[in-house]
């Protein structure tokens, strides 16, 4: 086996471990079994494309989401998202190219080196759009009120299906509910909308 195939059945071993570490981590903070998503979002190259279930339910309409969606639209995020998108499309296709042609692999190995360099970009670019939802939060929040953000925020912990922010951050583009609302409130929410915490000063929403 040449240096070049170790290289990157170590790296592919590493991401391997890692993802099984942060599901065993999920399962033990959150309680949520796991399933056939599970197990799909370990495979190299598939956990690219695997979608993760996000809502039990559609989130109740509310003039708080309302506001939410103006904000969004009034800040030009949807615009601004799909360059991010562009840019990082256009940096996957010069990459991919330069492993062909400059450093001689072949397809099979410059597609998995793609896949592993793609996974630190893709928590880049989730983080960028974490940052427009909570803009619009701030948005709605200062539209309507912290009544009526208050009850938007339990409605919402009440049918997202309740992962920690570590694995958001992964898999997500957008943030958990308790992260959205413990920045607007200082207070998070927990699965079925009960209090789980207020702000003592320090960053404490769960992670």
């Amino acid at each position: 086996m040449s240096f070049p195939w170790l290289l990157l059945g170590v790296c592919l071993a590493v991401e391997l471990v890692a993802r099984v570490v942060l599901e065993v981590r999920e399962r033990r903070r959150t309680g949520i079994r796991g399933g056939v998503f599970t197990v799909l979002r370990l495979i190299p190259l598939v956990n690219d494309i695997v979608p993760l279930p996000e809502s039990r339910r559609d989130t109740a309409d509310s003039e708080f989401v309302q506001k939410h969606e103006e904000g969004h639209a009034t800040m030009r995020h949807a615009v601004l998202r799909n360059l991010v998108k562009v840019a990082f499309l256009l940096l996957a296709v010069w990459a991919f190219a330069f492993l062909l042609s400059s450093m001689t692999l072949s397809v099979v190995e410059a597609v998995l080196w793609l896949h592993l360099a793609v996974i630190p970009f893709r928590m880049v670019f989730h983080l960028y759009c974490w940052y427009q939802e909570y803009d619009a939060d701030r948005y709605a929040f200062e539209k309507v009120g912290k009544k009526k953000a208050k009850v938007a925020m339990r409605n919402l912990a009440e049918s997202e299906i309740p992962y920690t922010k570590l694995f958001a951050l992964v898999y997500r583009e957008h943030p958990t509910a308790a992260d959205r609302s413990y920045r607007i409130l200082n207070k998070c929410f927990r699965e079925g909308g009960g209090l789980l915490l207020a702000s003592s000063g320090r960053d404490r929403h769960p992670s």
